[in-house]
């Protein structure tokens, strides 16, 4: 979120437009000052003990009034702005966004410490004071620039060339788009709209895209193939790995296991027919019929979010039950080493086909779903216990526990986020009452 301030005429309307477009929240200071001074009572009390009780009206303060009274007299602007300026600098920091100043903003050196950039907007001095004269009808003080920080004035400036002032300020990566509809980028094919959306094709503009959400504390979610999440709207950055050097953790586990059994290598062939890619399911630590992935691997290559390559052995990616140090730190996984078993290619393939006709035999494929929706509690089954409350069949709109498989919920159509969501919380009190037994969710919520 960015806060912006401004005097009349200094362009904060079309600064605040710019920032809105490009995909940030925009706090208006000075809205937030007018909403001050209908809704606090302590400070409508100190304005009207010092500045009369006209100042003050049922819609917070006598604009006009008070307009005419502190722009004439520089006195009566410092004393308003000692009694306003505290107050709103603490509802400020509440919401804690980076400063953007359209104009100047006066004595507040709280707020001045969260200033990126100040600026004057396509007018010059003369042209400011007419519009503020013809709003006020009062002579307006001089502009004061704050020392430390740059005062962009784009006297007779273009829009395009403010915007791009603007733009330059916000540091957004060229390969962000923006408002991007997520369900066509998951299984479930269920999704609402990221703010923010890029696939990375090398690690520099992954360090890029991670910078960008530090600088602005902008969350951001890794994204695969989208089998194992799901998605409403997502106010922040998704990063899809798709692309380039990063392909190898894009692999699709099919190709890993295939590979492996070529050269007489199993180990995680039980896991055929997960559908995931190897960096999301090194993530997740995903598993099946015995195996997981922590059984062969042996390291694995990762950014961090400060941009930093790291490579970790097996033991320092503490793997546990659908679980990895990845997923307490949303490390981005850029490839890995595994240390496969040498086994008879026949009885690697033997073992898929197995896994793969239970698969068909057991599970909904037919339906768009992201697996598992519940992790088994300790020597329990997620499935008998959800099928044993009768819950098999059970609907919220188009989301439905499947049929065939009652820890699997699939999309019969339409079905949302909130659907699902709903449909998982049912399944979890449900559980909870007749077993006393609490699911815990598999599936990852973007």
């Amino acid at each position: 979120m960015f806060a912006i301030t401004g005097l009349i005429g200094s362009g904060k309307s079309f600064v605040s437009s710019v920032i809105r477009e490009a995909g940030f929240d925009v706090l208006d200071a000075d809205s937030l000052a007018h909403e001050l001074y209908k809704k606090n009572a302590l400070l409508r009390e100190k304005i009207a003990e010092e500045f009369g009780a006209d100042t003050i009206d049922e819609n917070g303060i006598n604009r006009k009034f008070i307009s005419n009274l502190v722009f004439n007299n520089p006195q009566k602007l410092e004393l308003l702005e000692s009694l306003v300026y505290p107050v709103l600098t603490a509802e400020i920091e509440k919401r804690n966004p980076d400063f953007v100043e359209a104009a100047v903003l006066y004595k507040c050196p709280e707020l001045e410490k969260k200033m990126k950039q100040i600026w004057l907007v396509n007018t010059d001095e003369n042209l400011r004071i007419e519009r503020i004269a013809c709003r006020g009808k009062h002579t307006a003080l001089p502009l004061q620039a704050i020392g430390k920080y740059t005062r962009i004035i784009n006297n007779n400036g273009t829009k395009e060339q403010c915007k791009k002032q603007v733009l330059d300020l916000l540091k957004i990566p060229n390969i962000i788009q923006k408002s991007i509809s997520l369900k066509k980028y998951t299984t479930f094919k269920i999704g609402g709209n990221a703010k923010f959306f890029a696939e990375p094709k090398d690690v520099d503009e992954i360090k890029a895209l991670l910078a960008f959400c530090k600088e602005f504390e902008v969350p951001y979610f890794v994204l695969g193939k989208g089998s194992n999440v799901l998605f409403d709207d997502y106010n922040g950055l998704v990063i899809r790995i798709c692309k380039g050097i990063l392909q190898y953790a894009l692999t699709n586990l099919h190709s890993l296991i295939q590979d492996a059994a070529n050269n007489g290598l199993g180990g995680l062939e039980k896991l055929e027919g997960i559908p995931g890619t190897i960096g999301g399911a090194i993530f997740m630590n995903a598993g099946a019929h015995g195996q997981q992935m922590s059984d062969c691997v042996k390291s694995v290559t990762s950014i961090t979010e400060n941009g930093e390559i790291k490579m970790r052995t097996r033991e320092e990616c503490e793997f546990a039950y659908r679980s990895s140090i990845f997923k307490q730190l949303k490390e981005i996984i850029l490839s890995a080493e595994f240390n496969f078993i040498p086994m008879p290619k026949e009885t690697i393939d033997k073992n898929r086909k197995e896994v793969l006709a239970w698969r068909k035999a057991k599970q909904p494929l037919q339906y768009p779903n992201a697996g598992s929706v519940f992790k088994n509690p300790p020597s329990q089954s997620a499935g008998a216990l959800i099928e044993s409350c009768g819950l098999k069949g059970c609907a919220v709109g188009d989301a439905q526990v499947s049929e065939l498989h009652a820890n699997f919920i699939v999309n019969k159509g339409n079905a949302t986020a909130q659907d699902v969501k709903a449909l998982m919380e049912k399944i979890i009190q449900k559980v909870k009452e007749i077993h006393e037994v609490e699911l815990e969710r598999e599936i990852c919520l973007g």
